[in-house]
């Protein structure tokens, strides 16, 4: 394994030596609520800050507002959602900073999401803002997801910045809106801005390995409808709560219908169910007074469907509607209501990048060096924006801290894999970027 060049060493150690600042400011990113809740986003105060806290270092940076970006929203990639699932980007800029370098290298993005989402607060033990520390951990919520990360990637940032030598290509550090929920647009504005480069690292959840391949989603509503009532009178009604469980135990069939069906990704290779099906919510009726006592007239239930690099939204909606047709046909009970399907969020397609791809190569090695161990390249369990990136050709690759408690109570990212990850991006970006 190649050893650190010596300025690679003393880059390292000034990341290792500005550890309590890189706690502080993933502590105070952590103090500022930024959730994501539909149709709005509380992300402007997290962005602001964070433009001050570079500013303070003498990085200029700068705030895009979204509302007045052009091309944004004639984008095919935009997502305007309806209803529940609107998107208003009134006051939630994005925050984009340029290291500029001399001419001839690669551009590097660092790029986070600065929203979070919402959470219970009732199920936590601890303050969700409160990031307190206890042993190795710095509990909050985004703690891990991302906002620990963010501050590595913005201390590699800085140390880079600070440093007596130039490098040859680009690092753009970027904070952007709207990510949770499938929303996707703020990483997409601050492409049609023009922050673009040669590839892309998120630091998303992953434990410190290295993620080239990341999972699609598709999320899809069926619903059982019949007739709402209460048979005082003797009239027949037919409760589709009774019978969702022929609707769900048929789900269940359709995952071994999926997994025979899935494409074989190398990145997946050792994961017995690379593409699973959840059913996360269930919805008939509502506990409220001024809701009639009544037999339900519908009852849904969500599909939350995990997809493979290739896959198509065409392929998925196919595949499980011509197996309801099925269901329905064989099914008697089911023939009593009518079964319909509504798309929820958007279509979320999976990825990978190559790999051979120099982002991939680099950051293996730079992982295994800081890490002391080998490191290789896998597939993410999870979609994320990463697929904003391919569209415009830029590879982008996971890697962020160890931690749990993601989008739950009780969040916390660990302490020591922080500083371990701003070690890795700064290095990386010198390798990637080169140094002229």
């Amino acid at each position: 394994m190649p050893q650190y060049s010596e300025i690679e060493k003393t880059v390292a150690d000034a990341v290792g030596g500005a550890t309590d600042e890189l706690v502080a400011l993933a502590q105070d990113l952590v103090r500022i609520c930024t959730e994501n809740i539909p149709p709005g986003g509380q992300e402007r105060a997290g962005q602001q800050f964070l433009q001050r806290w570079l500013g303070e270092r003498n990085i200029d940076s700068q705030l895009i507002d979204l509302t007045r970006l052009d091309g944004l929203t004639e984008h095919e990639l935009f997502h305007r959602g309806e209803d529940y699932e609107r998107r208003d980007y009134e006051g939630r800029p994005n925050l984009a900073a340029r290291l500029k370098g001399t001419g001839g290298g690669r551009t590097l993005i660092f790029s986070c999401h600065m929203d979070t989402i919402a959470g219970d607060k009732a199920q936590w033990q601890r303050d969700p803002f409160g990031a307190k520390i206890e042993g190795n951990h710095l509990y909050g919520q985004g703690a891990f997801d991302m906002k620990g990360g963010m501050a590595a990637q913005a201390m590699a940032f800085k140390v880079l910045r600070k440093m007596d030598f130039s490098l040859a290509g680009d690092i753009i550090f970027e904070t952007v809106v709207d990510e949770e929920h499938a929303g996707c647009n703020g990483t997409l504005a601050n492409r049609v801005a023009g922050f673009n480069g040669d590839a892309a690292i998120l630091p998303e959840p992953s434990s410190l390995q290295v993620y080239s391949a990341f999972k699609g989603s598709r999320i899809i509503h069926l619903t059982l409808k019949g007739k709402s009532g209460m048979s005082f009178a003797g009239e027949e009604l037919v409760n589709p709560v009774d019978h969702i469980g022929l609707l769900i135990e048929g789900v269940k069939r359709f995952r071994d219908v999926r997994r025979k069906k899935i494409p074989r990704v190398v990145e997946y290779q050792d994961d017995p169910d690379p593409a699973p099906i959840f059913m996360n919510k269930l919805q008939a009726g509502a506990f409220n007074l001024d809701v009639p006592m009544a037999i339900p007239e519908q009852c849904t239930v969500e599909l939350y469907i995990q997809t493979m690099p290739g896959e198509t939204h065409e392929e998925i909606d196919s595949q499980l509607l011509e197996y309801l047709d099925g269901l329905v046909a064989r099914t008697p009970e089911l023939q009593q209501f009518e079964l319909t399907h509504r798309i929820r969020q958007r279509w979320l397609p999976g990825g990978h990048v190559a790999a051979d791809s120099p982002v991939v190569q680099v950051l293996e090695e730079t992982t295994g060096q800081i890490l002391g161990r080998a490191v290789k390249a896998t597939g993410a369990p999870f979609p994320c924006d990463a697929f904003v990136f391919h569209h415009f050709g830029i590879p982008a690759v996971v890697l962020g801290p160890h931690g749990a408690g993601c989008h739950g109570p009780d969040e916390y990212v660990e302490i020591d894999s922080l500083v371990q990850l701003a070690k890795i991006m700064a290095v990386t970006a010198m390798r990637f970027c080169g140094l002229s």
